[in-house]
């Protein structure tokens, strides 16, 4: 079996823009800090995670725990509302869809997905270009903070039998690294990761099927 997992943001959804902006005004609102825009410099690259470094100088636990449900609601929250008012700005990566829909064609692949957004911003993001998040095996930032976690996650709902072959579709260098980690092929999306295999986007379906061997 060949495991196919997705990021989502600038992966599968052309979100990665806006998504940052409102997390960090989210953060902004509730907490008063200003985030490094280079997400980089964080040790965890997830919405759990950030915040869980941007909290861990506050010595109160329950203090931790409400602020970082406040700055996740404030996110949930402005999200839906920028999809409400710009529906139309909301794209898929081209060829996300089709791509997914080849894939879960093949008998020997087990695909899902491996994102470090919450799972409500994550299905709000899929529902808006046409993909059913209830019909794929899914983990998020709302599971675990590492991303690697996540990745082991998601692969341990998509699996229906022994694992030959590991690929991870991302679109950042944290993405890179957990793929690294984990022993997954990565193929870069979006042109900002330098790496050996790397699509501009997913439109060359023959292209990355041959590069899937499936």
């Amino acid at each position: 079996m060949h495991v196919v997992c997705f990021d989502i943001d600038g992966t599968l959804v052309a979100s990665a823009g806006f998504d940052g902006e409102l997390y960090q005004q989210a953060v902004q609102d509730v907490l008063g800090v200003n985030l490094n825009p280079d997400w980089s410099q964080y040790k965890n690259v997830t919405d759990s995670g950030i915040l869980e470094e941007i909290l861990e100088s506050i010595p109160d636990v329950e203090e931790r725990t409400r602020l970082g449900r406040r700055v996740k609601s404030e996110f949930v929250n402005s999200t839906k509302q920028y999809f409400e008012r710009n529906p139309r700005l909301i794209r898929e990566i081209p060829g996300a869809k089709a791509l997914v829909t080849t894939l879960r064609e093949f008998p020997n692949v087990s695909i899902c997905i491996a994102t470090g957004g919450w799972a409500e911003t994550a299905t709000v993001k899929l529902r808006a270009i046409g993909i059913d998040p209830t019909k794929i095996p899914m983990a998020t930032s709302s599971d675990a903070v590492r991303r690697t976690d996540i990745m082991r996650l998601a692969e341990s709902r998509a699996i229906r039998g022994p694992v030959t072959r590991r690929t991870y579709f991302g679109d950042g260098q944290w993405d890179k690294k957990a793929a690294a980690e984990l022993g997954y092929d990565f193929v870069a999306i979006g042109g900002c990761v330098d790496h050996h295999v790397a699509f501009q986007d997913l439109q060359d379906l023959e292209a990355i099927l041959g590069q899937l061997r499936v």
